[in-house]
């Protein structure tokens, strides 16, 4: 994505179907700064759960015109954009605030480093199903897992929790 301009109005542009990548290369060779929130989905295929990025808004990406390069006429002219959000004759903007709405929104979370254990630690888990439940540290993996041992219907149970899912507790 190129600078953003406070000056420029942004636009809504609806994409062709599957013309995600082929909008966004040509935008960028055009030098057309745009916006196309991603979030990550999970969803279950197959029997299994898979995890990917996907658009917030499918078959829509936000578009600002650069004035130099054709303004808002230009944003039609890249492969894989169908044509421009309209209400009425003329293609409606989208307001400023947003666009930075969104962008606060929909950025990439600062990666938190996962603190430290030690087996024979005492944690508390602070997300999931297990939430609040104190237990103990048996293991920790290389890539950020806990091995715990937590006490369910009266016999120590092994789970597996990431890191940054936990606290330690004063015991």
């Amino acid at each position: 994505m190129t600078a953003v301009d406070p000056n420029l109005p942004w636009y809504l542009a609806q994409l062709r179907p599957n013309g995600l990548s082929m909008a966004l290369r040509n935008l960028e060779r055009q030098s057309l700064t745009h916006f196309a929130p991603m979030e990550t989905r999970t969803e279950r295929r197959a029997g299994k759960f898979v995890t990917r990025e996907a658009l917030a808004f499918p078959g829509y990406v936000f578009v600002q015109p650069n004035p130099d390069a054709g303004g808002v006429r230009a944003i039609n002219a890249p492969r894989g954009i169908s044509k421009l959000v309209a209400l009425g004759p003329e293609p409606a903007a989208v307001p400023h605030d947003l666009i930075e709405a969104l962008r606060l929104r929909f950025s990439p979370a600062p990666e938190v480093a996962a603190p430290d254990f030690a087996p024979g630690d005492h944690v508390q888990i602070l997300e999931g199903p297990l939430a609040d439940f104190v237990a103990e540290v048996e293991a920790t993996a290389s890539e950020g897992r806990v091995y715990l041992l937590i006490e369910l219907m009266g016999r120590a149970t092994r789970v597996a929790v990431d890191a940054r899912r936990l606290k330690f507790t004063g015991e």
